[in-house]
């Protein structure tokens, strides 16, 4: 694909938004990133009664002619998202008016960006995460120029900012067994740059593709 003028830029983001409008793939789309694990132990997909708020913000952006989104390193913690490559956000908090400002609350807390820069592209599908017993809702947001960074080391350990079109070829997908808290299982995962995208932050950038390509505008240009 060559590169993107200032109108493709334009058209990417407008339509995105209006795909999104005409309906989500849902839950079936986001399983066919969903690790063995989930199959074997036939983890639930509904919700907990107790199941807490959370968003993660799936941000995008130009950049170098092409799109970008942004995933970050979180530390090794002693926790079950500890060490994993996930999009930026956290649990919803009293103060949030609504899941979409939990989302921009976190990802400006995680990795500095300007919340009153991001345009809302619409929300995707809510994920049951039932290890951490959390209903994480992904919002789409959009940037119109390549946003500046500025993360907490305490909390990030490094940015990942990924093409689009790198994310959306098929050879990317890879099965590999991974060692998840004493047990081997094995994961499917996005490997990018040779980083391991997988669980819960796979099967959401999983309805995003679908999406994507559903729309055929980003091979415009």
């Amino acid at each position: 694909m060559g590169g993107w003028g200032v109108d493709n830029m334009e058209y990417f983001a407008t339509n995105l938004k209006d795909e999104i409008l005409k309906g989500l793939p849902g839950t079936e789309v986001q399983w066919q990133m969903a690790s063995s694990d989930r199959y074997v132990k036939n983890f639930p997909s509904n919700p907990a009664n107790d199941a807490r708020k959370a968003a993660v913000l799936i941000l995008l952006y130009p950049k170098d002619g092409s799109i970008y989104t942004v995933f970050m390193q979180r530390p090794d913690y002693i926790g079950v998202h500890g060490g994993q490559i996930s999009f930026p956000g956290g649990k919803m908090e009293s103060r949030d008016k609504n899941i979409i400002e939990t989302s921009l609350r976190e990802a400006n807390e995680e990795t500095g960006v300007d919340s009153s820069t991001i345009k809302i592209l619409g929300i995707l599908t809510p994920l049951y995460i039932p290890v951490s017993n959390m209903m994480v809702t992904p919002v789409t947001g959009w940037i119109e120029e390549n946003p500046v960074f500025n993360y907490k080391p305490e909390e990030v350990l490094f940015l990942i900012e990924a093409d689009l079109k790198i994310l959306l070829d098929p050879t990317i997908v890879r099965l590999k067994p991974f060692n998840i808290r004493g047990e081997v299982i094995e994961i499917k995962y996005f490997n990018y740059a040779e980083n391991t995208i997988w669980g819960a932050t796979a099967m959401i950038l999983q309805e995003l593709l679908v999406i994507i390509r559903r729309g055929g505008f980003f091979l415009r240009g």
